[in-house]
């Protein structure tokens, strides 16, 4: 009888797999100059809803020099969400950069401002294909890593305060939440100033974290508006916010989580935060009592 139960389960686990696959799909959305910038189009049919599915941008990192779009989604396409994982062009390549830190803030604030202007055209993308990709408008999410999780930032933050960016998108467009592995913005500006609120936010960051700092710091000439600055203006607003901050953890964060060890807490974020639309405020604190998480060869 045992064997028979363990049998069936068995079978039932491997149609459930047989019928889930996740299919990607290329779209060119913009050429500039020699650059054919394209995105990916990422779910799982047999798990998202034909229509009214929720949906997540995302942008990858790399110091706005490196990096590329490809990555496992399944974090997300398990829980029918759909992804659109966006090329840009990479500025600091282009003059020899690849160091951030280190970069002339004229030229750090040029790199991200033609990262923004890809960005917001993908975005604009999306949005032209909400009926044939079946897409939420309403649960149309951001996402990035390390220089993605900055240049997506920067884009809400030009939809909050009416920018030339947001002119791109529906007029009353908001994002109905963002996920950063190690964001930031980082302006000229000494103070953010938000004239409408943003969404929901998630940041997961090291407290050690040198290349994007945790708090708001001076770094050459700029302003790095990191998140233990932003969430108090959150709190002010009284924006959901949850923050997973892993003490002595470096930059580490800007891939750590996605690759399998913050599943749960991803998910969970999509589904109260955005898709139940809960109002809640978190902070979560982890401390390895071994030794703190590092990039490699750090």
């Amino acid at each position: 009888m045992k064997l028979k139960i363990f049998l069936f389960l068995a079978g039932l686990m491997l149609g459930a797999s047989a019928f889930s696959q996740v299919v990607k799909e290329t779209h060119r959305f913009a050429i500039k100059g020699k650059d054919t910038l394209y995105v990916d189009r990422i779910f799982d049919p047999a798990v998202a809803a034909p229509e009214n599915r929720p949906t997540m941008i995302y942008m990858y990192g790399g110091g706005w020099a490196f990096g590329n779009r490809g990555g496992d989604f399944r974090y997300l396409t398990d829980i029918g969400v759909q992804v659109v994982s966006i090329d840009y062009r990479k500025a600091l390549t282009r003059y020899g950069y690849s160091n951030v830190i280190g970069t002339m803030p004229d030229t750090m604030i040029y790199a991200i401002d033609v990262a923004l202007q890809d960005l917001t055209d993908a975005i604009a993308f999306v949005l032209g294909k909400t009926k044939e990709w079946g897409i939420d408008i309403k649960k149309v999410m951001f996402s990035g890593s390390s220089a993605g999780a900055v240049t997506t930032l920067h884009a809400i933050y030009d939809i909050c305060n009416h920018g030339k960016y947001s002119k791109k998108f529906p007029a009353d467009f908001m994002p109905a939440g963002y996920i950063a592995y190690a964001g930031a913005i980082i302006s000229e500006e000494t103070e953010l100033k938000w004239n409408t609120k943003p969404c929901p936010m998630m940041f997961f960051h090291g407290s050690a974290d040198m290349t994007v700092p945790f708090s708001k710091s001076k770094v050459n000439k700029l302003t790095v508006f990191g998140p233990g600055y932003i969430l108090g203006q959150l709190h002010e607003m009284g924006v959901p916010n949850w923050v997973y901050i892993e003490e002595g953890a470096d930059h580490v964060m800007s891939y750590k989580p996605f690759s399998g060890y913050n599943t749960a807490e991803i998910q969970t974020f999509v589904k109260k935060f955005v898709v139940q639309g809960l109002k809640l405020e978190m902070q979560t604190k982890e401390k390895n009592l071994v030794a703190p998480s590092k990039l490699p060869g750090y």
